[in-house]
């Protein structure tokens, strides 16, 4: 008789990690506007949209590259003759044929689809990452996380399931003296949210419960397409949503009593924050 396997995916930015805000604030913005000059209303247009996107949508968590498209296709619409802002076509050709998006595959795209407008992205990519890196030194996850992975640990395997590079991810988790408690780090290069959730079931064998625990509407569809349930870590809430999860969601869903009501009720939560946010 075979005995079921917990795992447990667990996102990373804005999840376990307080980087959201300052990915985006710090990084993602501030290279966009280095790499397309934008003044005045137009920039002040676009950090809003930016931030509204990619932290208070239901779009939070979106991939850089597609996340870039929609902010840039919304300013366009408000400031259709607006100077210093990209033509867009070679970026959405590469969206449309890619399944995952990352530097790799963007560079490898582009051996075969030579872009001006593409290697801009690349180099605002590239310089956002060194931007985060330097403003997310001393980062650590958000109080009650670790105490939460020591206490899963012990019954189910964890992965991490993140759409970042994995290399920012092995960064942070080392740093922030979690990696002791994952089994398996999946990121960006690893496919989608749930081709990452997909494979981590894989390693657990057949019988296999999972819980994906996120902050974004992305993450809750992930875990839908894989069969998982969902449990969300709420923006502006993550303290106490790590506390429940330790004390009332892990314990339920060790016991097979975590259930669709169950996830309905904490989902609604964060749908409602993005509602009302847009």
């Amino acid at each position: 008789m075979q005995t079921t396997q917990f795992l447990i995916g667990v996102n990373s930015d804005g999840t376990a990690f307080d980087s959201m805000n300052r990915k985006h604030l710090r990084a993602f913005i501030k290279a966009a506007l280095a790499e397309w000059p934008m003044r005045g209303e137009v920039a002040a247009q676009f950090k809003e949209i930016e931030r509204h996107v990619n932290l208070f949508s239901p779009l939070r968590g979106i991939n850089r590259f597609p996340g870039l498209l929609e902010v840039f296709e919304r300013l366009k619409k408000i400031f259709p003759d607006a100077k210093n802002l990209p033509d867009l076509t070679d970026l959405r050709a590469y969206i449309a044929s890619e399944t995952t998006y990352s530097t790799n595959t963007l560079r490898e795209y582009m051996l075969k689809h030579p872009s001006f407008e593409l290697s801009k992205v690349l180099n605002w990519s590239n310089r956002a990452n060194v931007l985060f890196s330097e403003s997310s030194e001393g980062l650590m996850p958000f109080p009650g996380v670790k105490e939460a992975l020591e206490e899963a640990s012990k019954s189910a395997r964890i992965a991490v399931i993140s759409s970042a590079a994995k290399e920012e991810l092995e960064k942070d988790w080392l740093y922030g003296d979690l990696m002791s408690y994952v089994d398996m780090m999946m990121s960006q290069e690893n496919g989608s949210k749930a081709q990452q959730l997909r494979t981590a079931m894989a390693c657990c064998g057949e019988e296999v419960a999972a819980l994906m625990v996120g902050d974004t509407e992305s993450d809750a569809r992930a875990a839908e397409e894989v069969g998982a349930r969902f449990y969300p870590i709420i923006p502006t809430r993550e303290e106490a949503c790590w506390k429940r999860f330790r004390e009332e969601v892990l314990p339920a869903f060790l016991k097979g009593e975590y259930t669709q009501e169950d996830e309905n009720k904490y989902y609604g939560e964060l749908k409602s924050l993005m509602e009302a946010a847009t």
